[in-house]
């Protein structure tokens, strides 16, 4: 028998019952990784890194590193479990409510039959994104480690605290272990480094200077050669293992009810002890593994300078979202940060506008500034295009609509025309 037409409880969550605080930290993390990923769109994702020409640019460049690199796209994943959390509660206590309204017994898969469209819709999406128009896409890696969460989702938090250790030490001891030992064969690691600078050439010739359908084929064929290569498989790997990291996480934290509406209150302990654990992680990472070796050993000093940088990064993540509930708090939204919130409410939709908004200033059938951008530029621009163009349009679109246009769609495969 088929199910019946979606009910009251299995629709999107109305703007009055929206936490607003995660709307916030939705939108700061889309500014972050942003300024994160311009490197990528104006150079080669394979090129090796270059000396800065200016101190201006190599201030920039350390400073962006560390307040940035690897900390935002935890932080959008940490919501993103959160996320989780909450719209299975929900959906679960609404299958629950009409089960009894109609005297019948619960459907436990009702649920997981509505996420598993979610994120088929997200893998589509991803897939598109990642496949034609930018390599180096986020969004598949949401679908594929979410479908993993809907698979692990009953387990205990004690089994998540494991599964949070794991993805932590993951990068330590696979770094320890390719400092030591050859993890691929001499004969992969040559193919592998003369694919790399046929992958940068062709890059440069078909962004920098190509049509956008030289882009568009370049990008299918980094997509390809990053699902075949053993260096890019793993890379894929390491990626998908960082963000498991926030969003498992999230959904202990939304699993748990966290009182996100009450976060405001109380002593900033865990602010503070976010804070310290990043400062002495970052100070650590900058020492480094050449400096800790004499007193440790090659190998202990690269698994504890690894690990320092993973912790403190994941410690400054969440200092980030601590500091922003904390402000935001279970009141109205300070009016400085309105901008941010209305962002952070259609994020699919502005991840998706930074490719084309940052394709069209460097590659070749744009604005064609395709390498010839510095730290400090590539960070003001995007500061300025999220600024002036995605935080207008957002508040624009809003004041007409319910969500943002990809997020209807969205709204619209996974809960049906209600």
């Amino acid at each position: 028998m088929a199910d019946p037409p979606l009910f009251d409880g299995e629709a999107p969550l109305a703007e009055r019952d929206r936490i607003a605080a995660l709307d916030v930290l939705r939108g700061f993390a889309l500014v972050g990784i942003f300024i994160m990923n311009m490197p990528g769109f104006s150079h080669s994702l394979f090129a090796l890194p270059t000396p800065p020409a200016t101190a201006l640019d190599a201030a920039v460049a350390a400073l962006r590193d560390l307040l940035f690199a690897g900390k935002f796209n935890l932080l959008f994943g940490f919501v993103f479990g959160i996320g989780f959390a909450t719209q299975m509660a929900r959906l679960d206590v609404a299958e629950r409510a009409h089960a009894e309204r109609r005297g019948v017994a619960p459907r436990p898969h009702r649920a997981v039959q509505v996420y598993l469209r979610r994120l088929a819709f997200l893998a589509v999406v991803a897939g598109v994104h990642a496949m034609l128009l930018w390599p180096g896409d986020v969004l598949l890696v949401y679908a594929i480690v979410g479908l993993l969460l809907l698979a692990l989702r009953r387990l205990d938090d004690l089994g998540f605290a494991i599964l949070i250790v794991a993805c932590l030490l993951f990068p330590a001891l696979t770094e320890t272990a390719g400092a030591t030992t050859r993890m691929f064969s001499p004969t992969t690691e040559t193919l592998v480094a003369f694919e790399l600078e046929q992958l940068e050439a062709s890059n440069d010739r078909a962004y920098g200077h190509g049509s956008f359908g030289d882009a568009v084929r370049e990008t299918a064929r980094v997509f390809a050669w990053s699902t075949r290569s053993p260096i890019g498989l793993f890379t894929y790997l390491a990626f998908c293992v960082q963000m498991a990291t926030g969003i498992f996480a999230g959904y202990v934290v939304g699993r748990r009810g966290w009182p996100m509406r009450r976060a405001g209150a109380g002593p900033p302990r865990l602010l503070v002890a976010a804070f310290a654990i990043a400062v002495v992680g970052n100070a650590i990472a900058l020492v480094g593994a050449d400096a800790l070796a004499p007193a440790l050993g090659a190998a202990p000093a690269v698994f504890v300078a690894v690990l320092a940088r993973t912790l403190g990064r994941a410690a400054l993540s969440a200092c980030y979202a601590l500091a922003v509930v904390r402000v935001v708090g279970a009141g109205a939204v300070p009016r400085w940060l309105r901008p941010l919130q209305l962002a952070g409410r259609m994020p699919l939709t502005n991840y998706l506008l930074q490719t084309l908004l940052a394709s069209f200033c460097f590659y070749g059938w744009g604005l064609g500034w395709w390498g010839r951008a510095d730290a400090a530029f590539e960070t003001a621009l995007a500061i300025a295009l999220f600024t002036c163009i995605q935080l207008p349009l957002s508040a624009l679109w809003l004041a007409r609509h319910r969500a943002g246009p990809l997020e209807t769609i969205w709204r619209f495969f996974t809960y049906g025309p209600r």
